[in-house]
């Protein structure tokens, strides 16, 4: 991962918790926030990640905050569209699962994505440092999804069934 896919990482990560802590209120007050957790960030890089992340406007102790999504479903395709302009993935079958590889890093937020997305074909979805795990009901299930996955730019690797043929 490159260090600014891995900063953006990290401090999308800090903006969801501490919005999920705090009653934080303006962008002025996430870059605060964020810088207080020793996270450097600009008014412009936070509007950017308000819109990437999904953050809403919400009613919490008498004053509006910013929150995480309402839904996690919000917007999950597109999540999952944006996330695979940015960062390269690569797919692969195996029986039941999709494993998903991405650089360093990502591999939270690739899972994130997937389950926003809303794909019900997905049983669930293990993530590490740059592999996800997805789980689906049986092995042409997976055959599916992979290829369904081919369409926001993921590099889908044939089973060895596949290549036999």
């Amino acid at each position: 991962m490159s260090e600014a896919a891995g900063r953006k990482v990290h401090r999308q990560r800090a903006l969801l918790r501490l919005v999920g802590e705090r009653t934080l209120a303006t962008q002025a007050d996430l870059v605060r926030a964020l810088r207080g957790a020793g996270v450097r960030s600009t008014q412009a890089t936070v509007s950017r990640d308000i819109v990437d992340l999904g953050l809403v406007k919400v009613a919490r102790d008498g004053h509006h905050a910013y929150a995480p999504p309402a839904t996690p479903f919000a917007n999950g395709v597109e999540r999952l569209r944006r996330f695979c302009e940015d960062y390269p993935v690569e797919a692969a079958c195996a029986g039941n699962l999709v494993v998903l590889r991405s650089l360093p890093g990502s591999a939270s937020t690739l899972a994130v994505a997937l389950e926003a997305a809303g794909f019900t074909e997905i049983v669930g979805t293990i993530a590490g440092d740059d592999t996800v795990f997805v789980a689906v009901p049986h092995e042409r299930a997976g055959v599916a999804l992979a290829e369904r996955l081919h369409g926001f730019g993921i590099v889908r690797h044939p089973t060895s069934r596949e290549r036999e043929k």
